[in-house]
């Protein structure tokens, strides 16, 4: 009986120690968007993406969009979350040179993460995965932060001029 009685607490031991380190592996996800969201936007700088920053802090972490919202702002809400038509209508909001829309797309890259951001774009075509590639691939530190999945869907690179550095 002695011997049972242990195989079964090394069971429950390694069980509860399973969903404990899924749960934290749940949380994980939004502990890695907050480290990348305050790097690519902090609360205080002098640059344009903390602007932006406190932008998304009030549309995204507020409340529900209501109709007075821009139809792109709703698609952004919606996409944030995950939603995958809302992502698709996002992406394919883009029109020209369209800053706004270049900071919102690294928001999402960097809220989805590689593994889903990848997926939901693999789905559009070439001109739509070239023109989120030019967005992301300027603002994105490569040589701190690799979304392979991602960048391996559009073939724009970055090159930085000479002598000029990034925000």
């Amino acid at each position: 009986m002695k011997p049972l009685m242990t195989h079964i607490r090394v069971i429950l031991t390694v069980c509860s120690l399973w969903i404990l380190g899924l749960g934290n592996g749940l949380s994980a996800g939004d502990a890695e968007f907050e480290k990348l969201y305050n790097y690519y936007f902090p609360k205080h700088g002098a640059y344009i993406n903390t602007i932006y920053r406190q932008s998304f802090d009030k549309a995204l972490f507020g409340s529900s969009p209501t109709a007075s919202w821009k139809k792109r702002d709703r698609e952004l809400y919606y996409a944030f979350r995950g939603d995958p038509a809302a992502f698709r209508a996002f992406v394919r909001s883009h029109e020209g040179e369209d800053t706004d829309w270049d900071y919102q797309t690294v928001l999402l890259l960097l809220k989805l993460g590689d593994n889903r951001f990848s997926q939901l774009l693999a789905r559009e075509d070439r001109p739509t995965r070239e023109s989120v590639g030019v967005a992301i691939d300027t603002q994105i530190d490569w040589t701190k932060h690799h979304f392979p999945k991602t960048r391996a869907l559009y073939s724009y690179r970055y090159k930085p001029q000479r002598g000029a550095g990034r925000n």
